[in-house]
């Protein structure tokens, strides 16, 4: 089975159900594949061929999920634009994949007309206005046929460039073929056990592969889709009472908010199912509290986009309010390996380490990346005899229950975006005013982790926290930015010169307990 069989097969067997929802805008799955048949033909009837990139820089839509499957049936693999990125970093990003067409929303053309005499495209599709001067989505749409487009498609051709952090400070594309996608639906169907009545509640941005892989994973058997267009607890509850959500993916920042909101009990959330939750670390009073309230099951779903997300699953029988300590052990794992998907615990020579020992931990399965986008050296780093090195230290108990303890690579993950230290760093390096610099998580009630940054100043020189985090704002994505600094005299390192983070960070964690 491929992408592009999904919105076929759901207007065959279900074509009057619903496919996606967005305020107003509904959609049948018969409709739905008419709409992606259409934008598929247009996309080629404009020239561009089987392999061809197209971008996409907008907020969650109907729109973009009619892209994802269009773009799945003519070939062209999409390549979705983390719209919270800064000018130099998104030009970065278009250059490096080349599509040959970027579908972007009204409110994101000053970020394409301000890069545009940097970019190499030149073809531009506003999705939601007539207005702008450019070619218009429902034109685009409206002017093609609704005919199956007849690309011949093969299971290892890519469907998705997405763009993950990269220690390097550069962001690294991760292609993801529709045999990755597919396992990964898979696993997640039996796994999750949601089926065509399902009700899934895209709050996520669809640009993260956890959101895609939500996506794709309940349109694989049928199911709604609703699209929410922007984030607040207010939202996320009046679309869980308006349109009956069974399963909502949310990340632990927006869990949070949910649960200190104060009129949550105004709402009638009794449509709910399981709650799916991850991409950034969750402690166990919250999430408790959490199950408490929205009385309804939990799953935590780790992975990466170089898997297309699943890795393991911690189930809702695993949550538990009241058990032994041994049940309360389980509820900070990460679960077991999804079904399709075998994960190990590895020393540093590619051994696999003793029960309770901890080690890397990696990852082979269908679902599992080819390598990255014009990355071979970064990508034998990470691919080795068909494993992938997740660069995530961790450890097994008796009954295969993962444990995050340490990311070997010091990402953190703050509001469920991942962000590494060193792009960071390397722009504080720049100011004048630094001698050295450390960037680490540190506990965050609201977003999980927080960026901090430890700065050594150069003699006599006069600078304060908030012009430096003035000055990473201007070249970095916002979310990015540190949220504190501390002005220190040294910065611990190892003989062989490295700083030593997880000296750094202890004393910011203790009496925390982390969870990814």
């Amino acid at each position: 089975m491929l992408v592009a069989d999904i919105p076929k097969r759901n207007a065959k067997l279900y074509p009057n159900r619903l496919a996606v929802i967005d305020n107003l805008v509904r959609y049948t799955h018969i409709q739905f594949n008419n709409r992606v048949n259409r934008l598929a033909n247009a996309i080629l009837g404009l020239g561009l061929k089987k392999c061809d990139r197209v971008a996409v820089l907008n907020h969650n839509c109907y729109q973009y999920i009619e892209l994802y499957f269009a773009c799945a049936k003519a070939g062209t693999p999409i390549v979705p634009l983390n719209y919270r990125l800064s000018g130099q970093e998104m030009t970065y990003i278009v250059n490096d994949c080349k599509p040959k067409m970027i579908f972007a929303g009204k409110s994101y053309l000053p970020i394409i007309e301000k890069i545009k005499s940097d970019l190499e495209c030149e073809q531009v599709i506003c999705i939601d206005d007539s207005t702008t001067g450019l070619m218009n989505y429902e034109d685009v749409i409206n002017d093609a046929t609704d005919c199956e487009p007849g690309i011949n498609i093969e299971e290892e051709d890519v469907v998705i460039v997405g763009y993950t952090g990269g220690t390097t400070g550069l962001p690294k594309g991760v292609p993801s073929t529709n045999r990755n996608i597919i396992s990964s639906c898979f696993s997640l169907v039996v796994e999750v056990e949601h089926n065509m009545d399902s009700i899934y509640l895209n709050a996520p941005p669809l640009f993260h592969a956890g959101d895609a892989m939500g996506m794709f994973a309940f349109s694989f058997v049928g199911a709604t889709n609703v699209v929410m267009n922007s984030f607040s607890p207010e939202e996320i509850l009046k679309n869980i009472q308006r349109h009956r959500i069974t399963h909502p993916l949310l990340v632990p920042a927006m869990i949070l908010f949910l649960i200190q909101y104060p009129d949550l009990h105004k709402f009638d959330i009794s449509s709910l199912k399981v709650l799916l939750y991850g991409t950034a670390p969750m402690s166990l009073e919250p999430l408790k509290k959490a199950m408490t309230l929205l009385k309804c099951g939990f799953l935590q779903v780790y992975g990466a986009t170089e898997t297309f997300v699943p890795i393991s699953i911690l189930k809702p029988k695993d949550h538990v309010i009241e058990g032994s300590k041994e049940d309360f052990r389980r509820m900070s794992s990460s679960g077991r390996e999804v079904i399709g998907v075998n994960v190990k615990i590895v020393d540093s020579e590619g051994q696999e380490v003793r029960t309770g020992q901890v080690g890397e931990i990696i990852v082979k399965g269908h679902n599992v990346m080819k390598g990255y986008w014009n990355q071979p050296l970064l990508t034998s780093d990470v691919l080795k005899d068909g494993w992938y090195y997740t660069g995530d230290m961790g450890k097994m108990d008796e009954l295969n229950y993962i444990y995050i303890v340490d990311r070997k690579k010091d990402m953190i993950i703050s509001g469920g975006e991942n962000i590494y230290p060193k792009e960071i760093e390397d722009v504080l390096f720049k100011h004048p005013a630094v001698t050295d610099v450390a960037v680490i998580g540190v506990p965050d009630q609201t977003w999980g982790e927080a960026i901090k940054a430890l700065i050594i100043k150069q003699q006599f020189a006069t600078v304060s926290e908030k012009e430096l985090i003035d000055y990473c704002q201007q070249n970095l994505a916002s979310y990015k930015k540190p949220k504190s600094i501390e002005f220190v005299e040294q910065l611990p390192r190892s003989t062989a010169g490295k700083v030593l983070k997880s000296v750094l960070r202890e004393k910011y964690w203790q009496g925390h307990d982390r969870k990814v």
